[in-house]
């Protein structure tokens, strides 16, 4: 493509990694983070911003810290300069572009695959998987679509990702899970709420979602506590207590488990000088 780079990151963090990314001022990104855990800041008093594994990014003109998670990472990343997408640019700059909390032109925006983006994300493998005459035309559409959603409305982070379609009694008790994680949730409850014996209900679920209720009900879980410990500083031990898990160690087992990460390494973020994942 003439316009638009497109690069596929991968590679194994022993250890927790730090460094920044740097985009130009007239320069976007737009991230498809398909395996592992990012964690980004703009300045040490900025806001921490989690980019959890099956999440898109995008970022436009700002240098951040960044933290990635050990683990195994995957990541999709096209960038381009602003003039090859005008109408974008326009609306980010204009009298209407959208701001952050403090009021601020917003500078980066992050929200889970599923359900917003899974066409687009389709399309573009589908564009990039077979070049030609139209290709970076059929990729700038779906850049435009992935940039203005990822910036209309907060951010949001999604553990537990579900089918777009699902049964109406499944969803009603999905829809209860996801309002009460740290409620009691045990099986035979679930499965007669959502109408099926308790061995049909497991099997179900878990060849619908493709993992079982109870890791469900535990992302859900680990969901909440993650906000909170982004959000708030209440202590470890308190946000294990209100998210439903037994135990502290419970709760440092889940987060490690989905982000690659423990409670503290959410919450420290140290700005290393001079040092560059990604520029």
């Amino acid at each position: 493509m003439t316009s638009v780079r497109h690069d596929i990151y991968t590679g194994t963090a022993g250890k927790t990694s730090m460094g920044t990314i740097e985009v130009p001022q007239d320069a976007n990104l737009l991230g498809i983070n398909l395996r592992g855990t990012l964690i980004a800041r703009s300045g040490m008093l900025g806001r921490l911003i989690l980019i959890p594994p099956m999440s898109l990014v995008y970022i436009r003109g700002t240098r951040l810290l960044l933290q990635a998670a050990r683990g195994e990472h995957e990541a999709i990343v096209l960038s381009w300069p602003s003039r090859t997408t005008p109408m974008l640019e326009d609306w980010m700059t204009g009298r209407n572009a959208p701001k952050n909390d403090r009021g601020e032109p917003r500078t980066i925006g992050v929200k889970p695959i599923s359900p917003m983006f899974l066409n687009a994300i389709e399309r573009l493998k589908l564009a990039t998987s077979a070049e030609s005459s139209v290709t970076e035309l059929e990729v700038l559409s779906v850049l435009y679509e992935a940039s203005a959603k990822l910036m209309v409305g907060p951010d949001e982070m999604q553990l537990a990702s579900l089918p777009v379609t699902l049964p109406e009694s499944m969803t009603e008790l999905i829809a209860s899970v996801r309002e009460n994680p740290a409620g009691s949730w045990p099986l035979r409850e679930a499965s007669d709420r959502a109408g099926y014996s308790p061995f049909h209900f497991s099997r179900i679920f878990k060849s619908m979602v493709g993992y079982g209720f109870h890791e469900f009900v535990d992302r859900c879980r680990t969901e909440n506590a993650v906000r909170m410990l982004l959000a708030s500083e209440l202590s470890v031990d308190s946000i294990a207590q209100k998210c439903g898990f037994g135990t502290t160690q419970g709760l440092r087992e889940s987060v490690k488990e989905y982000l690659g990460l423990v409670p503290s390494e959410l919450r420290s973020l140290p700005e290393i000088p001079g040092s560059s994942l990604l520029r």
